[in-house]
């Protein structure tokens, strides 16, 4: 009998909780069909009532408004005009009005067959008498106003769109009605519907969708270590929070992970549970508090908060008070703050945080110049996207600078630099998307590809081309034996010359002589590149065996300025001269350049002072020999 009644009691229960859900199911589909048959309405009332300003034309509009009479012949055409659009979208009427003395009066109105039968054609300027305080309000409206209402024409849904004569400055008004005496069939068949499609089934689904939703949650949003709400947890609340302007500090302990591979994860976990401790106790009732990720914790105020008492919060915490006794343990914090739109507060205050990390700092507050930083990241992730996208469609493209001898006034060689074409078509030089390539490591890629094409572009020809390498191409196995091949099958590989940055080529010295030695046995030639900028220890690139020096752009500008940095080029120009290596100047810019350099007995030159990189080579036939 017992069982009886609880059987019954549990059948009450699902019964009361089928009924109500059906309710709810039938009152949210209600208010959904409502709310789509508004939306509706307000749509086809916008692009009405926006459509009668262009029906009418701008001179009829400024004549109204400027008070002139409008001709029957001119007013009932455009009456037509209107009426036969209104008839067209199944709208009731169009119309534009215009205020005088504190009354509505029609300049223009649509109209029925009922309408005409029934002697109801609105006439130029007649008085609307029936007009409410939302018609009246309009005229001084910035937005398009809405409202319900009944009038001898019927019941009717109303947009009035503000309008300002540009040359008598008045306020006009276009408008548009819609009948909504069927609403409520179709909410009353949509409720139908509703209640026939809901059943049993649906209720138990609902039922276990919602336990299993609430426990997935539960456990989702809290951090099973501390027991605190987690990242997820903050992301859900900062969505679903009406305010819109809050405060958020990131605070990065600096040693979780060291504590984690010296004691293990237990610990780590104790430690940042007793920080999260410390801050609850210490923080406002108004602060929510989260665990953001192994070594982080965020605290989250509103703006009512101050800033100091939140600032505080965190830079009176003392690092000489153990966290744990057992085993004593120490830490030390930096954070970010960031105020304001709470869509951009994680974003901003991680970058924040970042700055206070780097900058060994122990609070950092977002401001104008991290938002800089922001820009800056926001500008490298696109980038990265245009880059990656470049080398699928074919859009890094060599371009040719000539290297001229200036004792025989005849272009030696041509370097092969990387430009990048964007989606676009704006050309980019290295500088823009360089340190995304490094960053992404397709330092690679764009070796192999320049390469590639400068091996296809001169092949058939007796043109001497340079390209530079860096020393991570040359330790990528696969890479270096690619340009082996291609230097095997390439008719004159003495016609190619392989530029090395000085500073990679020290770095990696035993490395970079094996490659060296390996392409010259082709005939390759090498250079290093920069030469000036690092190491400059003229003993290392000697025992590289290189065949010649390029000179760093830097140092060439300065040249004619410089009294040392001329006597330093002078002295490896002699150097070089001994030893029978090629010496280049790159960037040279102008004329003082070029007399200084000569003077310093430097010969070969190249520069936008000659020619600035192109897409194509100076002469007219590529099979034509160009001095090497």
């Amino acid at each position: 009998m017992l069982k009886g009644r609880v059987k019954i009691s549990w059948l009450m229960a699902g019964f009361t909780l089928f009924f109500v859900s059906l309710l709810t199911y039938v009152y949210y589909t209600y208010q959904t069909t409502r709310a789509d048959i508004m939306q509706s309405i307000d749509n086809r009332l916008l692009n009405a009532a926006t459509s009668v300003k262009h029906i009418l034309g701008e001179e009829y509009l400024s004549d109204v408004n400027k008070g002139e009479s409008i001709n029957f012949a001119t007013y009932h055409n455009k009456s037509k005009q209107l009426s036969e659009f209104a008839q067209a979208l199944d709208i009731a009427y169009v119309y534009s009005m215009i205020l005088k003395d504190g009354k509505v009066f029609f300049s223009s109105s649509s109209y029925t067959q009922d309408d005409q039968n029934n002697g109801k054609v609105t006439q130029f300027l007649d008085l609307y008498p029936e007009a409410t305080d939302a018609n009246l309000s309009a005229f001084y409206s910035t937005e398009p106003v809405f409202e319900i209402s009944s009038d001898q024409w019927g019941h009717f849904k109303t947009i009035f769109i503000p309008y300002v004569d540009p040359i008598s400055g008045s306020t006009y008004l276009t408008g548009a009605d819609i009948t909504i005496y069927n609403l409520n069939e179709q909410l009353k068949e949509s409720v139908s519907t509703a209640a026939a499609m809901a059943s049993f089934f649906f209720f138990i689904a609902i039922l276990v969708a919602a336990i299993y939703v609430y426990l997935l949650k539960r456990s989702l949003a809290t951090d099973s270590s501390t027991g605190f709400a987690n990242h997820i947890a903050l992301e859900y609340f900062l969505k679903k929070n009406n305010a819109h302007h809050m405060q958020l500090a990131v605070i990065w302990i600096n040693e979780i992970e060291d504590i984690n591979s010296f004691y293990g994860t237990e610990v780590g976990d104790k430690v940042m549970k007793n920080l999260l401790m410390y801050f609850k106790n210490r923080s406002s009732i108004r602060c929510h508090i989260y665990r953001l990720a192994t070594n982080k914790l965020v605290l989250l105020a509103p703006k009512e908060i101050p800033y100091d008492e939140f600032n505080d919060l965190i830079e009176t915490y003392n690092f000489n008070t153990p966290l744990l006794t057992d085993p004593f343990i120490y830490i030390t914090l930096c954070a970010g703050i960031a105020s304001g739109n709470k869509s951009l507060l994680l974003e901003n205050a991680h970058i924040a945080a970042l700055q206070a990390k780097q900058g060994r700092h122990t609070v950092v507050n977002y401001s104008k110049a991290l938002h800089d930083v922001k820009v800056q990241y926001q500008y490298n992730v696109e980038m990265a996207k245009e880059v990656r996208e470049a080398f699928d469609n074919n859009r890094i493209v060599p371009y040719f600078q000539p290297i001229f001898d200036i004792d025989t006034n005849q272009i030696v060689q041509y370097e092969c630099l990387a430009r990048m074409l964007t989606s676009t078509g704006e050309i980019l030089k290295p500088d823009a998307f360089l340190n995304v390539i490094t960053r992404s490591r397709m330092d690679g890629l764009l070796t192999r590809t320049i390469f590639s094409q400068c091996i296809s572009r001169f092949r058939k020809t007796n043109v001497c081309w340079s390209l530079n390498i860096t020393a991570q191409d040359m330790l990528d196995p696969n890479l270096s034996e690619y340009i082996a091949d291609e230097l095997k099958r390439y008719p004159q590989p003495s016609n190619i010359t392989l530029e090395l940055l000085e500073t990679q080529a020290i770095a990696n010295f035993s490395e970079v002589k094996a490659f060296i030695a390996k392409v010259k046995t082709r005939g390759v030639k090498v250079v290093i590149d920069d030469f000036g900028s690092g190491y400059s220890n003229i003993s290392n690139v000697l025992k590289l065996e290189v065949d010649g020096i390029k000179l760093d752009g830097a140092l060439i500008k300065q040249i004619v300025n410089d009294k040392d940095i001329y006597l330093f080029i002078e002295h490896i120009a002699s150097f070089a001269n001994q030893l029978g290596l090629q010496l280049i100047a790159e960037s040279v810019e102008n004329a003082t350049i070029v007399t200084a350099l000569k003077k310093a007995d430097v010969t070969l030159m190249q520069g936008n002072y000659f020619a600035h990189p192109a897409p194509y080579v100076n002469s007219e036939n590529e099979d034509v020999l160009t001095i090497c």
